[in-house]
C-alpha cells in the first residue's frame, strides 16, 4: 500500500449496503488510510461523508448528550451490518 494505489471494487451502487464499506473501509480508515467511494453517478465520496449519511440513514444524531461521536458511528455500523448480513433464509428466498 505504500508504493501503490489499491482499489477494492464491487457491483453495489450504494457503498453503504456493501460489506466492503462496512467492514473493510472501516478498518482501513481506523488505520489512517484515505478511503473514497465511487457513487452511482461516478462522483467520489470520502468515507467520512459516507459515515454522516450512515448516521442519517439510521436516524442517529451526529451529536448526542450521552454518547461520543465514535460510539454513535459504532451503533450505526452495527445497525447497518444487521441489515446487510447474509442469512440462509435470504438465500433460499432468492432461489
Amino acid at each position: 500500500m505504500e508504493r501503490f494505489q489499491v482499489a477494492l471494487m464491487c457491483a453495489e451502487k450504494e457503498p453503504l449496503v456493501c460489506h466492503r464499506s462496512i467492514l473493510i473501509s472501516r478498518s482501513l480508515q481506523e488505520r489512517g488510510v484515505r478511503v473514497r467511494h465511487i457513487l452511482e453517478d461516478g462522483c467520489l465520496e470520502d468515507h467520512e461523508a459516507s459515515l454522516l449519511r450512515l448516521l442519517e440513514m439510521h436516524g442517529i444524531p451526529e451529536n448526542h448528550l450521552f454518547h461520543s461521536r465514535d460510539e454513535l458511528i459504532a451503533i450505526a455500523y452495527e445497525k447497518q451490518a444487521e441489515e446487510i448480513e447474509y442469512s440462509a433464509s435470504q438465500s433460499s428466498q432468492a432461489v
